[in-house]
Order: structure tokens, then C-alpha cells, then sequence
């Protein structure tokens, strides 16, 4: 009897102990420490600063669409296609966007992010009337979905320019995040987007 009430006391020590580390992991967990597999870029770039936009953002995996939406999930007619946005805002060789039929839709690969999250951007343009609806992700350690934050719909009307900022959560995450997933989906009308870009650690 006392043997069987030793081994449950210690099980639930160690289980404790996981839980306890696993929040403390999350906790700590910022962008250059994700042993995850996941892409963190280091955020050193500012790309919307013609735009008055100085804060360093980090591209997305294969956020140009020059590799075909590589490691994307696609759905609803959503492909890459000749033509970059304007502005070339990422590099001056690129030559590719991304096509979203209307109500076809994109997510990007999962990205590592800090605790204080702060903002994502992107370029769209569309026909008249056509709008982008943005979605982030918020995923666990094993990839669960933590929760889905509405990130507003946004005008893709006309010729190519730059998204407004799209903040989350008011930068803080849901408990336990391990990465985010950005999800556009085309209403409206057709429409297209090209170069996505996060700020993962709240630079401005």
C-alpha cells in the first residue's frame, strides 16, 4: 500500500515537472532559439520604410513566391504566377506573385515568433471590389491549432500596394505558441498578393 502511494506520488511529480518545463520553454521561446525546424530569418530588414515603416521584419518562407509557393498550402485555384508586385519591394530579380481567384486561399509555412509579437505585412492588388481577408495561426509544439485571430480584410483593390500593418493580439501570444501561420483569402473579387514579411519581435 505505502509502495503504490510512493510510485502515484512520483509519477505526478514528473508530470508536473514536464508541464512545468514545457511552459517554461514556451515562455523563453523567441525567434533565434527555435530548434523547431522552423524558419526564423533574422529580422533585419525594412522594406516598407518608403512607406514611412522603419521597423525590421523577417521575409516568409518562400514569401515572394519565387519558388511556387513552396511549402504553402494552396486551395481554390490559389498558384503563382509571372508578374512581381511594383515595387519590387524584396528584390529587383523577382518576377513572381501570387494568384488568389476569388475565394481561393493561401497559408504560409509556419514561422518562429517571440512572446510579444508585434506586426505582418504584405503587397495585393485585385480587381475592383476584391479584398484580402488575413488569418493568423497561432500553432503549439506539435503543431496543434491554439487559436485563429481574425486579422481584418483589406482592400486589394486596383494597382499593387503595400497592406496595412496587421498587428495580433495586441502582441502578446496565446500560451504555449510555438509558431505562426498566416492564412489570405481572396473575397470580392480576384485578387494577389506578393512579398509577406513578419516583425517577430516587436522592433517598433
Amino acid at each position: 500500500m505505502g509502495s503504490n502511494s510512493f510510485v502515484r506520488r512520483a509519477r505526478a511529480v514528473v508530470t508536473l515537472g514536464l508541464v512545468g518545463g514545457a511552459i517554461a520553454m514556451a515562455v523563453s521561446a523567441a525567434p533565434a532559439s527555435a530548434g523547431l525546424g522552423l524558419a526564423c530569418p533574422s529580422a533585419t530588414s525594412t522594406p516598407f520604410a518608403g512607406w514611412k515603416d522603419y521597423a525590421n521584419y523577417a521575409f516568409a518562407p518562400d514569401g515572394g513566391f519565387e519558388s511556387g509557393g513552396s511549402g504553402w498550402s494552396l486551395s481554390g485555384g490559389a498558384r503563382a504566377v509571372s508578374g512581381n508586385e511594383s515595387f519590387y519591394v524584396h528584390s529587383n530579380t523577382d518576377k513572381v506573385s501570387l494568384s488568389l481567384p476569388k475565394g481561393a486561399s493561401a497559408t504560409s509555412p509556419a514561422m518562429c515568433i517571440s512572446l510579444l509579437s508585434s506586426k505582418m505585412r504584405f503587397l495585393a492588388r485585385g480587381d475592383s471590389g476584391a479584398s484580402v481577408k488575413v488569418q493568423i495561426v497561432y500553432r503549439g509544439l506539435l503543431s496543434s491549432v491554439l487559436g485563429i485571430f481574425d486579422g481584418g480584410t483589406i482592400s486589394a483593390a486596383g494597382s499593387w500596394k503595400p497592406s496595412p500593418e496587421i498587428g495580433m493580439l495586441g502582441g502578446t501570444l496565446p500560451l504555449l505558441t510555438a509558431s505562426v501561420s498566416f492564412r489570405f483569402t481572396a473575397v470580392g473579387g480576384n485578387a494577389a498578393i506578393d512579398d509577406v514579411y513578419l516583425d517577430p519581435m516587436k522592433s517598433s
